[in-house]
């Protein structure tokens, strides 16, 4: 009687080789050549940079270098004053009236002037009269009127000599234009009795008058309250005239 014995699956070394060593040689071989045969491949080109990165590259050092810079600026004092703006308005606000909305212009100064002034200006005649006619209101409320003269002389040295004129006392001054009768505000027959300013710019010299129907307390403050008025009225003459 035979004795069947155990059968084992063969070992890796036991079979057959897939392909035959002169046939892996052959594969190697033709594989070698095809890969000979191939064109070479042309390098990958260099990568351009687009006008979109460029901004950005150029916007990125911009902003790193404002930084540096804000970092290396000294500090401020801190007790140092602070910049106010200009205070372009005057202290009072002028407007024209109904009766005399635009400015008024001769050539005839003297015809328009008293006393003193009125002699001068005769013998030394003026190029051109501009005058307007403005109101504002005081702290309290009460109206005030400001006749505002624009005197235009030949030369700077005439325009000197007719400011220095009229600011003396008694020696006249052109007139206002409640004065001259082209305003009425009753009860004033003229603006000379409340507050008087004057300004020479170059050939023009600037003179203005200003009262209120209503006075003050006394004299003295009236004139003072008037003058200041007439002072900030000097500003007015820009708008309308050389």
């Amino acid at each position: 009687m035979t004795q069947n014995l155990p059968r084992f699956p063969p070992r890796p070394t036991d079979t057959a080789p897939l392909y035959p060593a002169d046939e892996l040689m052959k594969l190697q071989s033709i594989m070698d050549n095809r890969q000979g045969q191939l064109p070479p491949q042309p390098p990958s080109p260099p990568r351009r940079t687009t006008w979109v990165g460029k901004a950005l590259a150029l916007v990125g050092v911009a902003v790193v270098s404002g930084f540096v810079w804000w970092v290396l600026q000294p500090s401020d004092p801190v007790d140092q004053p602070v910049a106010q703006p200009q205070k372009t308005a005057g202290e009072f606000e002028f407007t024209t009236v109904p009766q005399l909305p635009e400015p008024v212009k001769d050539s005839d100064c003297a015809a328009h002037a008293t006393g003193q002034t009125q002699a001068f200006l005769k013998t030394t005649p003026c190029l051109q009269l501009t005058r307007a006619f403005y109101t504002a209101k005081l702290p309290d409320g009460r109206a005030v009127f400001s006749s505002v003269s624009v005197v235009k002389m030949r030369t700077a040295d005439e325009a000197r000599q007719l400011r220095e004129l009229t600011q003396k006392d008694g020696t006249g001054n052109v007139k206002d234009l409640v004065l001259d009768k082209a305003i009425s505000v009753p009860p004033l027959t003229t603006l000379a009795n409340g507050g008087y300013a004057s300004e020479q710019r170059d050939q023009l010299v600037v003179i203005v008058e200003s009262d209120s129907p209503v006075k003050s307390a006394d004299a003295l403050t009236h004139n003072k309250e008037m003058k200041k008025v007439s002072a900030d009225a000097i500003r007015l003459a820009s708008s309308f005239g050389s």
